[in-house]
């Protein structure tokens, strides 16, 4: 499975990634997933951890722009913000190219880690889900941790998209 969401911590939805897609349909059931949120009614977070994600054809990037931008019709939005762990440049590069034609529809923090580069310090114990829900937590367009991305909702690039 592509996506594998783990409601625990509601309000707080962990998702973890995994190496590749297999399938359209995995990764459709990603976005009806999100949907169903949604349908729910009930706000949201996102913890998002692309760590595992290594080769992600370039089509799916597309089909997330469109999503958002689909997303972006709807009369109110339960994600409230969305924390992405990001430790590949080429998984980054995407999430750019996403934020650029698409701008989110609540703030992002993409947070780079990458293991024995800038952030030696930071280890799995600080990684774990109560460290995180804390980090997304704390987090605003003024508190960044090192390494991290602030990505403003509604802001994209090319705005008739």
């Amino acid at each position: 499975m592509f996506a594998e969401y783990n409601y625990d911590n509601f309000p707080n939805i962990f998702v973890t990634f995994s190496e590749s897609i297999n399938s359209e349909e995995e990764f459709d059931q990603f976005l009806t997933e999100w949907v169903t949120l949604y349908d729910n009614r009930r706000d949201f977070s996102y913890i998002f951890d692309t760590r595992n994600m290594k080769n992600i054809p370039f089509k799916y990037a597309i089909k997330m722009t469109l999503f958002i931008k689909n997303l972006r019709k709807k009369p109110y939005h339960y994600l409230q913000k969305s924390l992405i762990l990001v430790n590949d440049n080429r998984i980054k590069r995407l999430l750019d190219f996403v934020f650029t034609l698409q701008s989110p529809v609540a703030p992002v923090y993409i947070w780079q880690i990458n293991s024995g580069h800038n952030n030696e310090n930071i280890n799995n114990d600080e990684l774990n889900k109560d460290n995180l829900i804390d980090v997304l937590n704390r987090c605003s367009q003024t508190n960044l941790e090192t390494d991290m991305i602030y990505i403003k909702p509604n802001s994209s690039l090319i705005p008739f998209l």
